[in-house]
Formats: C-alpha cells, structure tokens, sequence
C-alpha cells in the first residue's frame, strides 16, 4: 500500500511540475514587476525570446528609454547581427556596447541619425518616434485609423494608423495618441511585445504576394498563392524578358503554374517569351485576340513547340490557382476590334483582401464588369498604365481600392499617368504606388491584412484639361486632332500626339509604320 502511495505522490509532483504557472505562481524575475502587473506578461514574454535581459533587480517600468534602448530592443526583436563593429556616427564607436545593434538597425530602415554625423544614443524617445521605428521594423497592415491629436498631414500618421491597423495600440480612453509623449520602459514592452506577437501569427499564416514588377513601360505581374502555386501575368516588352526571368529565379521559382497573356501588344506579351524558355509552365491561358506580329507569332509558336496546355478562358469561369483564392475573369473579348479592350481582367480574393488587375481594359469595360460583378477590391491594378481612356472615376468609386498600382516608365512618351487620371484618385483619396517612382512594388496578404513594401505616390492635386476633340470616325481610324501632323516619322512621335494609336486605316499610319521597327505598335491600345 505504501509502494502504491509512493507512485502516485510521485506523479502528482511531476503532473504538477509540468503545468503552466498561474498568474499567482508566476515567478517574479524584476521587483517592480510583480506577476499581478499590467505589463507582466508583456515583460516575461519578451524575457523568454532573448530580447530584454534580467541584468538587473528592477526593470524600470517607469523609465523614459532612450534611443539607445530602442534600437537594441527593436533590432533583437526582428533578429539583426548585434557583433560590435564600426558605425557611421561619431558618438557611437565600434568599442561601444551597442555598437552593432545600433548599426544594423540603422542599415535596416529602421533608425536614422541626425545631420551632424551623431546617433544621441542617450537622448529620449516619444511614442510618436517608436511608432515610426516599429512601423519600420514590422511587416504591418496598411491603416487609416486618425486619433485627435494624430489626423491625416501629422508627422507620425502612417506609422500610428499602421499601429492600430495591426492592434498594437488603441491609443488612449479620450481618443488621443499621446505622440509627444516620451515613452516609458513599461510602454515599449508592450508595443513591442505585440508587434512580436502579431508578426509571428502573420508567418505562421498562409501568406499570398502579389508582385508588380518594374518592366518600364508595360505591364509584369507575379503572383505566389498561398498554396505555393505561382501565376505570371504578362512581362513587358522583349527588351524586359530577362529582367522578369531574372527576378523570378531570386524568387526561387522553378515553375510557372499559369502564364497569362491578357491580350497581344508588346508591352504585354513581348518578355513572355524568353520566361517560357527559362521556366516549366503548366498552363498558357491567351485572351484569344489574333494579332499579326512576329512577337505574338513567335510566342505561340514557343508554346506549342514545348507542348503547353492552351486555354482561351470565358467570362465568369475560375482558375484552379488555389482553392483559397478565388482567381476570376471579369472580363476577355477575343472578337473586339481593339487589342486594348481584348485584355483578360482578373479578380483575385483571398479571404476579406483582393485584388482586381485590369490589363490594357478601358472604360467601356469598366462600365461592363461593373454592371456584371461585384469590382469591390482592396488594391487595383490600374488599367493602361495610367491612360485616360481607363480608370474612370464612376468606375473607381464602385472598385473604392484602398490601394492603387499603376505600372508605367518615368517620362514616358505617352504623358502616363494622365492627369485625368491622377485627378481620379485624387477625389477618391486613395494610396497610389508607381513602378516608375519606387520600383517592383511587392504586396503580402495573410487574407486578414495586407502591406505593400512601397513608397506612395504623391497625388498632385490638378485640374483636367479638356481633350481636343478628335474629328471623324474612331472605329474606322478615320479620326484626326487638330492641329495634329498628318504623317510622322515612326510610333513615338506619332504617340505624342496620339496617345492611344491610330488604326491602320488612319492616314498618318503608314509613314510612321515604315519608320519605326514596330511599327504595328501604332495601332489603338
């Protein structure tokens, strides 16, 4: 019997050894944070990842941390090299404790120094600052959240709104931020405790990318579902193909699970071609429009010869991309007489985030898919690269993107993005991203949230100018603006004044044809 007691007291100490310590059994590491403190939690959850040390008996809960402190707490977070070496300031010396964290915090983006060629490392910090570094530091939603004391125009908005965006702060009882505030040891714990916390729950999340390359002037998307299948959306011109072939083996592609050509200018499908000879592809899905160019010909001349399954896809059916992504043909027309009009537009929604990419497609498909579908979408890919004829602002106030990407070359021939557009977005008060100004502009969506790792445009405020109105019939080509030239030298300089092309009936079309070594890219886009 004694033996039996024995047993069983044994395995009641090692059950009891095994089980989480309650709040009242928590061990109290720092005297002035006992377990029954608010920030407790905060604080042991930080100690257990390494990134704050019990080198002390008190933590300072109370203490205005400095920028010193910060950097090491926020570069230990994200994992950056803490080995001493030389840094760029002069008060901050490779000898110093912090030398390397503060380096590689400063190499991140995530800390600046000041223009005298110092860091303060001891100089306080505001809870307006640490938003700003934990912004920088984290992969955080996109907000619009304003408090009273931090509204659109402040300094500290973005990386405030993206704060509350991601619920690492609510701010204040009485509305307010506080940003002036200098932020305590407690407060910092939490903040950063949180954006851990989030981060964490983000990777562990399928994650889907959508990334917008920078091919110049034409069009390039990549697309990674969350099931790791992989969609390439055109790929500029030829000029562009190795540029997007190059890109996509930095991003460890091995194969190409569609390929989609929305429809046949050059700005679209002309890279394609050299992807297709780098990369396995399952599917080649074609918007069906027949165009007479040796850069279309010879694209599906590539994809028969390496037997490629072919699809021409149909209004309102679905590619098996991902069975959590919903990946939808608003709209394709292989009969329409204009290659632009032609494109396969594609809605993409994983969970409550989607996106809705247009093509070339102009206002008369907008006005189409928005009668047909719901075009609600979270980031729009504009169409036309910023071309008047799209991006309509009845047709932007049914899509109410909170994010949208137009894809253009930096003083394009074309005036892209056209002001008419840019005004567009202006009235709707949405975030505009332009290959031209940032580069490939990747976004990450968890299907909850999403970030777009990109500087965003400045939307000038202007006013539209007036077209002059074109003579003559536009679906026969017969139309001229006046004052327009009527013959041109090549493409380029017939685009100056004819931003959208001209058909091959139109008068002008033949000089410039013979004068330029694409000459068909001329016609209407």
């Amino acid at each position: 019997m004694n033996k039996i007691f024995s047993v069983l007291l044994t395995l009641i100490l090692i059950i009891s050894m095994s089980l989480p310590a309650t709040a009242a059994q928590a061990k109290q590491v720092f005297t002035d944070v006992p377990p029954k403190h608010s920030n407790y939690n905060d604080i042991a959850y930080l100690l257990n990842k390494g990134i704050i040390s019990a080198d002390k008996n008190a933590y300072g809960v109370k203490d205005i941390v400095t920028r010193e402190e910060v950097a090491v707490m926020v570069a230990k977070a994200v994992g950056l090299d803490g080995t001493k070496r030389a840094t760029k300031f002069k008060d901050v010396p490779k000898s110093h404790a912090n030398s390397g964290y503060i380096q590689s915090a400063v190499e991140a983006g995530i800390i600046n120094g000041y223009t005298d060629g110092t860091f303060k490392p001891t100089a306080k910090v505001t809870r307006g600052h640490m938003a700003a570094f934990i912004a920088r530091a984290f992969d955080l939603p996109n907000g619009t959240k304003t408090f009273k004391d931090v509204k659109k125009g402040h300094t500290a908005y973005e990386a405030v709104s993206q704060l509350a965006a991601a619920k690492i702060t609510t701010g204040y009882e009485d509305g307010t931020f506080k940003p002036a505030n200098n932020l305590t040891r407690a407060h910092i714990s939490a903040f950063l405790a949180r954006a851990v916390k989030y981060q964490e729950n983000l990777n562990s999340s399928k994650k889907m990318k959508v990334h917008f390359l920078d091919v110049g002037q034409g069009d390039s998307i990549f697309i990674q579902a969350p099931n790791g299948k992989t969609m390439l959306i055109d790929a500029g011109t030829k000029e562009y193909g190795n540029t997007v072939v190059s890109y996509l083996k930095a991003q460890n592609v091995k194969k190409l699970d569609y390929i989609v050509a929305t429809h046949p200018d050059a700005d679209h499908i002309g890279g394609l071609n050299a992807v297709i000879q780098a990369f396995q592809v399952g599917e080649f899905i074609n918007s069906g429009k027949s165009h007479t160019t040796v850069t279309y010909e010879k694209l599906l001349e590539t994809v028969l010869s390496k037997n490629i399954r072919y699809k021409e896809p149909t209004v309102g059916e679905t590619i098996n991309l991902d069975s959590e992504v919903k990946t939808q043909v608003l709209a394709v027309d292989a009969k329409t007489s204009n290659t632009n009009d032609a494109s396969i537009v594609l809605k993409l929604t994983y969970k409550n985030v989607s996106f809705l990419l247009m093509g070339d497609a102009d206002t008369e498909v907008e006005a189409q898919i928005s009668k047909a579908y719901n075009v609600s979408a979270t980031v729009l890919k504009a169409g036309h690269h910023g071309s008047s004829t799209s991006s309509s602002l009845s047709f932007l106030q049914k899509v109410k993107p909170e994010a949208i990407v137009l894809s253009y070359a930096k003083d394009n021939s074309y005036g892209h993005p056209h002001k008419e557009v840019m005004a567009n977005i202006k009235t709707i008060g949405t975030k505009a991203y332009a290959t031209a100004e940032t580069g490939t502009i990747v976004t990450t969506t968890n299907g909850q949230t999403y970030s777009i790792n990109a500087k965003e445009l400045i939307v000038p405020t202007t006013t539209p100018t007036t077209p002059t109105k074109p003579t003559g019939n536009v679906s026969s080509g017969t139309y001229v603006i006046p004052g327009a030239p009527t013959s041109f030298k090549n493409c380029t300089e017939m685009r100056k004044y004819y931003p959208s092309g001209v058909k091959s009936s139109h008068p002008a079309y033949a000089a410039a044809r013979d004068g330029d070594k694409d000459g068909w890219a001329c016609e209407l886009k």
